[in-house]
């Protein structure tokens, strides 16, 4: 009895595999999906704010870096309108330019939905940072700032190193 479509995709992983029986459909089926992968990059990674010629993916995340400053020093000193500035411009920080969107998109390839999933859960939970501090509410503030953080970090150990050469490489 033939297994093929039980392993084909391992739903464990959500990787094609190679199972042999479907060769040839499972190698279309990956350059179908890198072509569609790249595709949803370029049209929603660099989806919140403005770009200008100068930005660059290290300078965006340098921006938020200080914004995430901006929010523990607020939430420190009781300072909620720093909270909320700090917040909003992590939720509205710059686009990645399009000529690295594509670079990072062809290193991640069929990871690259899973990356802007990082950047999605960042956007949003800073959202609620902002709209906590405006309502006054330091505890919340302090809960969404640390599953931001898990965010944040939980991108930089998967996505990094790889997306730091492949930019550096491209210089």
């Amino acid at each position: 009895m033939d297994r093929c479509h039980t392993r084909c995709i391992d739903c464990s992983t959500n990787r094609v595999t190679e199972c042999g029986l479907h060769r040839g459909e499972v190698t279309e089926l990956k350059s179908m999906t890198a072509l569609i992968t790249t595709a949803m990059a370029l049209l929603f990674l660099p989806a919140l704010a403005s770009s200008d010629e100068s930005t660059t993916l290290q300078a965006i995340m340098q921006g938020l870096r200080d914004n995430v400053v901006e929010i523990t020093d607020g939430l420190l000193t009781g300072d909620l309108e720093l909270v909320e500035r700090g917040a909003t411009g992590i939720a509205t920080h710059p686009r990645i330019p399009p000529e690295q969107v594509q670079l990072v998109a062809r290193e991640l390839g069929e990871e690259t939905p899973t990356f802007k999933q990082f950047d999605t859960r960042v956007h949003d939970l800073a959202v609620e940072i902002a709209a906590a501090a405006k309502a006054g509410d330091n505890i919340a503030a302090m809960g969404w700032l640390q599953g931001m953080l898990d965010g944040c970090f939980s991108c930089h150990i998967a996505y990094k190193d790889r997306v730091a050469n492949v930019l550096r490489d491209a210089e």
